[in-house]
């Protein structure tokens, strides 16, 4: 028997997109490979593919069909833990996204990573958040918190179904950080082994029976100056987005996709504006276009191109000045046409 979803499931952060995905009774009923269900692909084409992917346990209760993790395919009687089939390289930088193809529920569904020393079947038959119940591992819980040495902390929103967790790990300075649905949470933990003879990986673990995950990006690069210095650029939208312009570095701003990933808002929020946060890191063009169609997509106002302040704003001629040369007067230009769009902001 499948597990009901949480009473506060509307409390969870919607998913990444508006595809249809199954339901409880979809998956109960399903005979044949329960990732055949969902079709969609969002998301899965802004990497560079995968440069790992899960491993194979003949004892796990976990059924690996490629990228699909299929935990508990008949019923749950414990805690699996499914590892990547190979560690995650020192004097690098590693980010892998995972998207919920089930409802999640049940005692815990957890996604993070743990060292060579942590034992996958230790709770095998024990209903427990496994990751972070010691020291050789770090878990991030459906319920939104993070654990480490079986200490527990809020960090996050619940999520579920359709959701992308993204997992950001820093092999030189020994930082974890986690994304949801491709919005960073923060820095977790700053404690992760730098030694060279600790073996990471990465891991999820699951309690419910006939719980999907799906691994759709895998990304490992070397931790270069040129890396630390788009990570930097990557808090400034409007210089990355120059960046973007120049041709010669369409190749290296891909390698580097992972630190400005493309975001989609699900129109199953009931917050569909954005927050302040979001506001804050737009730059002032996309921030306008965004208001432009958020107005355009009401039900109760239908606003033309004509009305549109912003689609009329260069038909509004500009002042003249009494100059004494050509380039004053095109500077007065400027200088207008700045505090006309700083008013409009």
């Amino acid at each position: 028997m499948l597990p009901l979803p949480s009473i506060d499931q509307e409390l969870r952060c919607p998913g990444f997109c508006d595809c249809h995905l199954p339901n409880c009774v979809d998956v109960a009923n399903h005979k044949g490979h329960i990732p055949d269900l969902v079709k969609c692909r969002c998301g899965e084409d802004s990497g560079n593919g995968l440069d790992w992917q899960w491993h194979h346990s003949e004892e796990s209760d976990a059924q690996i069909v490629g990228r699909d993790i299929i935990f508990h395919p008949t019923y749950s009687q414990g805690t699996t833990i499914v590892r990547g089939e190979q560690p995650l390289q020192l004097g690098k930088v590693h980010f892998w996204e995972m998207r919920v193809i089930t409802v999640l529920a049940g005692t815990d569904v957890m996604f993070g990573i743990g060292t060579d020393s942590f034992n996958l079947e230790q709770f095998k038959f024990h209903f427990v958040s496994a990751l972070g119940t010691n020291s050789q591992s770090w878990g991030y819980s459906y319920n939104g918190k993070i654990q480490h040495c079986g200490d527990q902390l809020p960090y996050g929103q619940k999520f579920s179904q359709g959701c992308l967790v993204g997992i950001y790990l820093d092999r030189t300075r020994g930082h974890l950080e986690f994304y949801l649905n491709r919005r960073s949470l923060g820095v977790a933990y700053t404690n992760i082994p730098t030694d060279p003879n600790v073996k990471i990986y990465p891991m999820v673990c699951s309690t419910a029976a006939k719980s999907v995950v799906r691994l759709i990006n895998s990304t490992s690069v070397a931790a270069t100056l040129q890396l630390r210095a788009f990570e930097a650029l990557a808090k400034q939208p409007v210089k990355l987005e120059e960046l973007r312009q120049m041709p010669g570095l369409k190749s290296i701003m891909q390698l580097y996709w992972f630190l400005a990933p493309p975001v989609r808002y699900s129109r199953c929020s009931r917050d569909p504006d954005l927050e302040l946060g979001d506001e804050a890191v737009l730059s002032s063009s996309k921030l306008r276009l965004g208001r432009k169609h958020k107005y355009r997509e009401s039900d109760d106002v239908n606003i033309d191109d004509d009305l549109d302040l912003y689609a009329n704003a260069h038909k509004i001629p500009p002042r003249r000045r009494e100059r004494s040369s050509d380039e004053e007067y095109a500077s007065s230009i400027h200088e207008f046409c700045d505090e006309y769009f700083h008013y409009l902001l």
